[in-house]
């Protein structure tokens, strides 16, 4: 039966070349958006090297320092007495009328004094992302972005190693001066990435140091992960370290227990800060912190909103809007082209019924019909999609992210495959199946 219903789709489809080819362009085109769309999504927020345990972690990119203005609302009353005279009183009311804040990342000394020894969490990171320098071999100069991090850095981001080791605790505590450098960054610098690199200097600013590590450039664009080249946080400027201010370079990320345990985390911080008694020295009375989850710290700031609940709906909901109406607008059309090529069949579906075809059997041959229809153009938009995705990567067209097709990826195309096929078929067939015998052989 599958093989007379594959057969018979075939030739219906070299029966009218034309619609044939406006079907499959529709198909093709709308999937291979899809599939770049999944792609990059998975690229975004998906649990890939080195954020594979993305889904238990709570950044905390900056703090909040804030003073609130009050003004005093004076109300009088008045109250004429039985004598005749007036008797005022008078009530205030304490209004918020404005604010002093400021908003930045935080210092190595507030992260590591302060934000220690919460409950729920396996591994903390403090990391200072913010600096360039220029390296130097042979007359050449090269820019790199440099990350400043603890040795717990390597425990929260599971780093693809290709070559050496990264720094410990160890190599932290004792500032040693040990780089770990991104595939990208050695081939610019050394001209390879190979197991060779591993040993050799680099003179980066005014500093030599040592080649420990050689990672895979990561996949994903996230402020937390775009160094080329990684330091440990004790060979920065002693200035910036060892300041007792609030604010400096720094941001934190906590790796909770389990997934379920990141609210925790969340409410210690909050609740830390509500109770955090400011430095004499600082100009500022109170300080608010916003740690959220991934996609909660990246709506936000798309949005420039602290409330994350809003802000991912401000971001998502027009975004899934977009996306349901370039898929219905092609549905739409797919639907209407299905309609036209199974209203000419008519006759050969009065006379499958005179000869005993069941209304299930009419209503199955077009839904296959039109799944293999969907997966054919499926099969052109997987291609599309693949040196468009190859083109892409290769000349960097959205920065330092990497689609790539996962296994996640092809499944969600498989699925949207299908259901592109059944919900653009499943009308047509529905009316051919109903087709009336005597009106159509007429």
């Amino acid at each position: 039966m599958i093989k007379n219903y594959l057969l018979l789709a075939l030739k219906v489809l070299r029966r009218k070349p034309f619609y044939t080819f406006i079907s499959l362009f529709g198909i093709s085109f709308t999937l291979m958006i899809l599939m770049l769309i999944t792609s990059m999504g998975d690229a975004l927020f998906g649990a890939n090297k080195p954020m594979s345990e993305v889904d238990r972690m709570v950044f905390l990119p900056a703090l909040s320092r804030y003073t609130q203005f009050y003004d005093t609302i004076y109300t009088i009353d008045s109250v004429l007495m039985d004598d005749g005279t007036m008797r005022y009183d008078s009530t205030f009311d304490t209004e918020e009328i404005g604010s002093n804040n400021s908003d930045g990342s935080m210092s190595y000394h507030f992260i590591t004094e302060y934000l220690h020894g919460l409950s729920d969490v396996s591994e903390a990171t403090a990391f200072s992302p913010s600096s360039f320098v220029d390296g130097y071999l042979d007359g050449r100069k090269v820019t790199f972005r440099t990350y400043y991090t603890d040795g717990n850095y390597w425990n929260v981001f599971d780093f693809n190693f290709l070559h050496g080791l990264p720094y410990g605790k160890d190599d932290v505590d004792g500032g040693n001066q040990i780089a770990v450098l991104t595939d990208k960054a050695a081939t610019e610098y050394f001209g390879e990435a190979s197991d060779d690199v591993i040993g050799r200097e680099v003179t980066l600013g005014d500093r030599t140091y040592r080649v420990g590590g050689i990672v895979a450039r990561p996949l994903k664009d996230d402020p937390t992960i775009q160094g080329d080249v990684y330091l440990p946080v004790t060979t920065m400027d002693r200035r910036a370290l060892d300041a007792k201010t609030l604010e400096g370079s720094f941001s934190a990320v906590f790796l909770a227990t389990s997934p379920g345990k990141r609210e925790s985390i969340k409410k210690q911080l909050e609740f830390l800060a509500e109770n955090f008694v400011m430095p004499p020295e600082e100009d500022y009375e109170e300080i608010a912190l916003y740690p959220g989850t991934a996609t909660e710290v990246f709506a936000g700031g798309i949005m420039q909103e602290r409330d994350y609940d809003l802000a991912k709906m401000m971001f998502f909901i027009p975004l899934f809007l977009l996306l349901f109406l370039f898929l219905a607008l092609p549905l739409i059309n797919l639907i209407n082209l299905n309609v036209s090529r199974v209203y000419e069949r008519k006759s050969e579906i009065a006379v499958r019924k005179a000869f005993g075809a069941r209304s299930a059997d009419i209503l199955y041959q077009f839904i296959f019909e039109n799944l293999v229809l969907t997966f054919i153009g499926g099969a052109i938009g997987l291609i599309l999609a693949f040196f468009v995705i190859r083109a892409v990567n290769a000349n960097d067209l959205i920065g330092i992210v990497r689609l790539s097709f996962s296994f996640k990826v092809f499944f969600y195309f498989i699925v949207v495959i299908v259901l592109f096929g059944l919900l653009s078929g499943l009308l047509p067939a529905l009316r051919m199946s109903r087709t009336n015998i005597g009106t159509a052989l007429r």
